[in-house]
């Protein structure tokens, strides 16, 4: 087993008492980077549905942990300069009252009117920007110290080489959920998720996953065993799991697993509706062929045959 790389860790918020977080401590300590929460003003959308925050204001008084805040709707429903002042106020007070230390953002004229108005704050460019090529890295660098890659390019291993050169801020990977790599419902499924009106949303590619298991391993999610292969590609790694980690015991067991490089299986990180639902070993060496193909998917047969066989095995 290779040596853990001692990376820092960027983690969910989840609602619990402070004794929890206490725990997180004991197992992170300064690895913990910071716990991230979405932005508390209703008017402004998460790009989720409303999570639960009985112990939030608790937590966010007690500086326990340095936290940063999400503002990351993909589809705002007015012009973003509709939004500045509501997010330059509300990350005012939060500067004033917690310990912030950074906000992520899916807007880039959001993210600029931050910049101007809060010039030490660290900002990250959400994944769902879907920051994917040097073009479009060399638009946003003034603006974001930190980039969160989309899940095409997490197993594209040219890509994230091309955005570790090209990029000098920080590179987030966000290890334990992924959607599908260009996934044809992303758009709707995301308007869907920030709509208050809808309580509960459904997942949109379930359908296709239905008939296409197998592209549940094309996804960008990264185990714990397989973070040796991103050696120097990255410097932070971001738990995702607002909803599937609330379970403080599930949290805390996969956050030790990426903390040690400890192996897991897919079904065991915490991951969203696309990612793998099954007990199912991932071998390195067929990890590592898919960071490297050519992504030819409807010629190529070795992610279908690999869930095929795994599949076979838990019938």
């Amino acid at each position: 087993m290779t040596k853990p790389s001692g990376k820092y860790l960027v983690l969910p918020y989840i609602d619990q008492k402070l004794d929890f977080w206490e725990k997180v401590i004991d197992l992170g300590g300064e690895r913990i980077r910071e716990v991230y929460f979405p932005i508390t003003d209703g008017r402004i959308s998460t790009g989720r549905p409303k999570q639960p925050g009985k112990h939030l204001k608790r937590f966010l008084e007690s500086g326990i942990l340095p936290v940063s805040v999400l503002i990351n709707p993909i589809v705002l429903a007015r012009p973003a300069e509709c939004y500045t002042n509501l997010v330059i106020n509300t990350l005012e007070y939060y500067s004033q009252n917690y310990r912030l230390t950074g906000a992520t953002l899916t807007n880039l004229t959001l993210g600029q009117r931050v910049r101007e108005a809060f010039p030490n704050l660290k900002l990250a460019a959400s994944t769902l920007m879907d920051i994917s090529s040097e073009q479009q890295i060399s638009v946003v660098m003034k603006t974001f110290d930190i980039v969160v890659p989309p899940a095409r390019v997490m197993r594209d291993i040219r890509s994230l080489r091309s955005m570790r050169r090209i990029f000098p801020g920080t590179i987030r990977l966000m290890v334990n959920e992924a959607c599908l790599p260009s996934c044809l419902f992303r758009t709707q499924h995301f308007y869907e998720m920030s709509n208050p009106k809808i309580k509960y949303p459904g997942s949109l590619c379930n359908e296709l996953l239905g008939l296409q298991p197998w592209l549940r391993l094309t996804g960008g999610w990264v185990l714990p065993q397989h973070l040796f292969l991103f050696r120097g590609l990255y410097d932070e790694i971001k738990l995702s799991g607002r909803i599937t980690l609330q379970r403080p015991a599930d949290f805390l067991r996969v956050l030790e697993g990426y903390l040690k490089e400890q192996e897991l299986m897919p079904d065991e990180i915490g991951g969203g509706p696309a990612s793998v639902n099954i007990p199912m070993p991932i071998e390195t060496a067929f990890y590592k062929y898919t960071m490297f193909c050519k992504k030819n998917c409807s010629t190529c047969r070795v992610c279908y045959d690999y869930w095929t066989f795994y599949a076979r095995e838990n019938d």
